[in-house]
């Protein structure tokens, strides 16, 4: 008579598997988490690149740097100023970084509900929405003093614009302003998103006028120091000074496009007086961010 034999787990062999499994899980979701972000720097580091080659070509055409646009006087609104001058820099390069037909549309609104996917840092997901207006996760560099009148007197390399009632100039600055060279100035930096208020300075669509952060940001004043990047948070009793801060959904720091086109990840414990120092087109002194 042959005997039958069983074959198969007991359950403590079952739980030991298991328990291997979920350990290994564990090991391997960081490393995929890091992958995914590192990929997601890389892309945003690339948005970055198209960025410079689209502002020096942009100046190439002009003769002028983008400007942050500016509010129509007396028009009796914040940020929506009808005429296409007074859009920012990240409508005025539409042309140099694909987008030429953007431009051509008519319909304000629908260039608003557009999306320009090189404005939207991966790290943040899908393009950002507001009352059916994207948003850019990119702001240009405005110095210690952002959102000063006139442009002209603003310390960064993207200021204000003149404005339609100035003669329709969309010009302000050359390269040749930069006093303390391509390579030493900040033009473009990711920006700091504060989920917990949305007023006042990332609350605009991605063309709309640099008037309060939405698409320029800078170095301001903190205090006796200055403002450096920061992560995103949700803090609704932030003021709306730190908002003009860059910043960004990265783990350490974030991504930024120097005059000379080269683009470099600036931790957020960078000192601030080389922060502020990147930012300031023309205050003499070498920035020495520690990359």
């Amino acid at each position: 008579m042959s005997s039958s034999r069983r074959c198969g787990f007991t359950l403590i062999e079952l739980l030991v598997v298991i328990a291997i499994i979920a350990i290994l899980i564990g090991l391997l979701l960081p490393a995929v988490q890091k992958v995914r972000e590192s990929a997601a720097r890389m892309k945003c580091s690339n948005n970055l690149k198209q960025m410079g080659i689209a502002v020096h070509s942009y100046h190439d055409v002009t003769g002028f740097l983008p400007t942050a646009g500016t509010e129509v006087p007396d028009d009796g609104t914040d940020n929506a100023p009808a005429n296409r001058v007074n859009w920012g820099w990240t409508y005025e390069i539409l042309p140099y970084i694909e987008q030429s037909q953007l431009q051509k549309v008519t319909s304000n609104a629908v260039v608003r509900a557009t999306p320009v996917l090189v404005y939207a840092c991966p790290s943040r997901g899908a393009p950002r929405i507001v009352n059916g207006g994207h948003r850019s996760d990119y702001a240009g560099n405005g110095g210690t003093n952002p959102n000063v009148k006139p442009g002209t007197n603003c310390t960064g390399p993207i200021v204000r614009s003149r404005g339609s009632n100035n003669g329709n100039e969309p010009g302000v600055l050359k390269l040749a302003a930069i006093n303390d060279g391509l390579s030493n100035t900040m033009f473009v930096g990711e920006k700091i998103m504060n989920t917990a208020k949305t007023c006042c300075v990332d609350n605009e669509f991605w063309a709309g006028p640099g008037i309060d952060g939405d698409i320029m940001r800078g170095s301001v004043a903190n205090g006796s120091s200055w403002w450096t990047p920061g992560p995103d948070r949700p803090d609704a009793t932030v003021p709306d000074d730190e908002h003009m801060r860059f910043g960004s959904a990265h783990t350490a720091g974030m991504n930024a496009l120097f005059g000379d086109g080269a683009v470099r990840f600036i931790k957020y414990n960078v000192d601030p007086i080389q922060f502020m120092r990147a930012c300031h087109r023309s205050d003499g002194a070498v920035a020495t961010l520690g990359d």
